[in-house]
């Protein structure tokens, strides 16, 4: 109960002044923007500048810490910049509504949160206007490749999510549940999509088949996605390269690994640690066959 009545009394950090209209994201920009979370010293973005275009698909890379989910969370305006200005099509998104600004983006967090409700449910909360609901909503488990919690759902997607208030409720594994985030954000109509560590839970064969899904769904659209794992930055049209706040290096992965500067040393330290944690196992299957 204490609970509730604190979310009861929470307000809003973010001052929701603006009046224009946003029905679609053409173009993004940062302009020299700073950012420092309230009650801390340090500075998460420091004077970071770039331009998205319509169309692009864009890697945010960079280790732990590197700034990478707060540019979303300001773009969102979960919080907004000490200093420096965000454009969205050439306008201060400050002067957006806010339901309107966020109503054009399709987002995953990596910290996601599924819900005690009907797998429907789950995924309509993103999206309660479609139409042709239950369609739609198949064919975003689809894409998420989430076959195994459709047969799991003894009920169809009238099937609860726990048993915690259903006992016929299905209990997902944490790559599941993932999974289910991700068809959530693909259920949303949206002209950008924003995905935070997309893959971060699963295994390498759902990875695999997460990334070959979002080769097809982000063909034409807007896309920014972060990841540490540099394998799946092929989706990539162009990459982002923070560190301590700022962008050290901005370009196509082909460029980026010629320039031999910061990706092309996290490129590397990735790809020594793969062969080297994976030799062991060759010489294992190798002596198994002898």
């Amino acid at each position: 109960m204490s609970n509730i009545k604190s979310l009861q009394l929470f307000r809003n950090r973010i001052v929701d002044t603006g009046t224009k209209r946003l029905a679609k994201v053409d173009s993004i920009e940062f302009a020299h923007v700073c950012f420092t979370y309230p009650g801390t010293t340090a500075r998460i973005i420091d004077d970071v500048s770039f331009l998205l275009h319509k169309e692009e698909r864009v890697a945010l890379v960079g280790l732990n810490g590197s700034g990478k989910s707060t540019l979303i969370k300001l773009l969102l305006r979960l919080y907004d910049p000490d200093s420096g200005v965000i454009r969205i099509n050439g306008t201060d998104i400050r002067e957006y509504r806010l339901s309107d600004l966020r109503a054009n983006f399709s987002v995953y967090f990596q910290d996601m949160r599924n819900y005690c409700f009907s797998l429907r449910d789950n995924l309509t909360i993103a999206d309660n206007g479609r139409e042709n609901v239950d369609e739609a909503a198949v064919a975003a488990l689809n894409d998420s490749h989430c076959g195994d919690i459709l047969r799991k759902a003894g009920n169809g997607l009238n099937t609860s999510l726990t048993r915690f208030f259903d006992p016929d409720g299905i209990e997902l594994s944490g790559g599941q549940h993932q999974k289910l985030a991700l068809a959530r954000a693909f259920f949303r109509r949206h002209t950008a999509l924003i995905l935070d560590e997309p893959s971060s839970n699963l295994d390498p064969r759902a990875e695999h088949e997460i990334f070959q899904s979002l080769q097809t769904l982000t063909q034409g659209k807007m896309t920014i996605f972060t990841s540490h794992r540099l394998s799946n930055v092929f989706l990539a049209d162009r990459i982002l390269v923070l560190e301590k706040g700022k962008i050290v290096e901005d370009g196509t992965q082909e460029d980026l690994l010629k320039n031999k500067q910061r990706y092309a040393e996290l490129f590397r330290y990735q790809q020594e640690k793969y062969l080297l944690r994976k030799e062991p196992e060759l010489k294992s299957h190798a002596n198994s066959l002898d």
